[in-house]
């Protein structure tokens, strides 16, 4: 046998079950010759790979709960649980902490608790839908369902919404502008950085950026140039500093109004409470104090339960009504396709070919990333629209070749 040689007073002891099935799938990853495999069978034994990443996930972490509840990890040269842990797993003292904290908050979370054991959550979505209930404990039915049909970025947005309605306002913006940074490393011939501060600073940031990124974009697609959005956004704001200038005269050409998504409950109240969402789109939660600053300045648009009813707002032209455009960004914060958590550069779509419907009207219309568009618009992708609002892609109706070696 490997690194694993035990003798177990009894092979039906399921204790030690863990260490013979992960033996078990040391043989058959050494065995794997991935090249012979048809691209199904490769899909197939990607995903299986994947739940089991999960569970041992779900493993690692709860038994190091146990691990440290013992100080059973004592006695060697880490000086604390966690870097016993990232010494152990190969992570960092970060992840190995996160884990740590993970299986102490799903011990009085049993749903999460056992979506985490049956391999349907991972440790990192388990990790968020936590803290989400720890502040929240009625919003981790929400949670959970978010991570079902969500992606990671998805799942944090939630998680953060949640945190911000239950935490004080107060303290919270005190907190973001304690911990304010910009931090910037070097490796090789590239640096690095990381930077946070209050959400309404990073939004003007941003804000900033949004024409001259837009303007690159365009520029990169007239040339049949593909790069992510993180790429041209680093393109404008070099050129924000290079030619201070450039951005004020974009910023001239397209006409800018805010967007703070508030609970009307809440604006009148003056904070936020569980269940409730005062946030810049795209950006995160801020102050309700904030929404009501802008809101003084006329420069901002407010969707509230009590507006337009925009399902009933119908145009016969290709032209988006405000009212629509205003409810469609707002339903469909992120592109519509399941698992894809993109929020910029999205597309409006037609579900039904406008030629043919002659109609622009809310139930037709979805929000999609540059790529997922492309895919539809011009690769012949159809939509298949699912009850919860979330789409899926599927491929034209032709079959891909099989590449699996004879």
């Amino acid at each position: 046998m490997g690194m694993i040689e035990h003798t177990f007073e009894s092979e039906s002891d399921s204790t030690f079950e863990l260490e013979r099935a992960v033996e078990a799938v040391r043989h058959a990853v050494r065995a794997l010759e991935p090249a012979r495999l048809a691209g199904a069978d490769a899909a197939r034994l990607t995903a299986v790979a994947a739940e089991g990443e999960r569970l041992l996930g779900a493993a690692k972490a709860l038994l190091a709960r146990r691990t440290d509840e013992t100080r059973a990890w004592r006695g060697g040269r880490a000086a604390s649980v966690e870097q016993w842990l990232a010494e152990t797993s190969g992570c960092s003292e970060g992840a190995a902490r996160e884990a740590l904290v993970t299986a102490e908050r799903v011990e009085t979370l049993p749903e999460t608790r056992d979506r985490l054991l049956d391999g349907r959550l991972s440790i990192g979505q388990a990790a968020l839908v936590s803290a989400g209930a720890a502040v929240d404990p009625g919003a981790e039915a929400h949670l959970l369902r978010t991570a079902t049909r969500s992606g990671m970025r998805g799942l944090r947005q939630e998680k953060e919404r949640v945190v911000a309605a239950a935490t004080d306002e107060e303290a919270a913006a005190r907190r973001a502008r304690r911990e304010r940074h910009l931090r910037t490393w070097t490796n090789g011939p590239a640096t690095h950085g990381t930077f946070s501060g209050p959400t309404e600073q990073v939004a003007d940031l941003l804000d900033a950026l949004e024409p001259l990124t837009r303007a690159r974009f365009d520029e990169a697609r007239r040339a049949g140039h593909k790069e992510p959005l993180e790429a041209y956004r680093f393109d404008a704001l070099c050129t924000l500093v290079r030619q201070p200038g450039a951005g004020v005269a974009t910023a001239r050409r397209t006409k800018h109004i805010a967007r703070v998504r508030v609970d009307l409950t809440a604006l009148v109240r003056g904070r936020t409470e569980p269940g409730e969402v005062c946030e810049i789109p795209g950006v995160g939660p801020v102050p309700v104090a904030h929404a009501r600053e802008v809101l003084s300045h006329g420069l901002l648009q407010l969707v509230i339960t009590d507006g337009v009813d925009v399902r009933t707002v119908v145009s016969t032209t290709r032209h988006v009504p405000p009212p629509l455009k205003i409810a469609i960004a707002e339903r469909d914060r992120t592109c519509k396709v399941r698992g894809c958590d993109c929020d910029r550069m999205l597309h409006r779509h037609h579900t039904e070919d406008f030629v043919r419907s002659q109609r622009t009207v809310y139930a037709e219309l979805g929000n999609l990333c540059t790529r997922h568009h492309h895919l539809v618009h011009d690769e012949g992708y159809r939509i298949i629209d699912h009850h919860d609002g979330t789409w899926d892609l599927a491929a034209p109706d032709r079959a891909p070749p099989d590449t699996a070696a004879a």
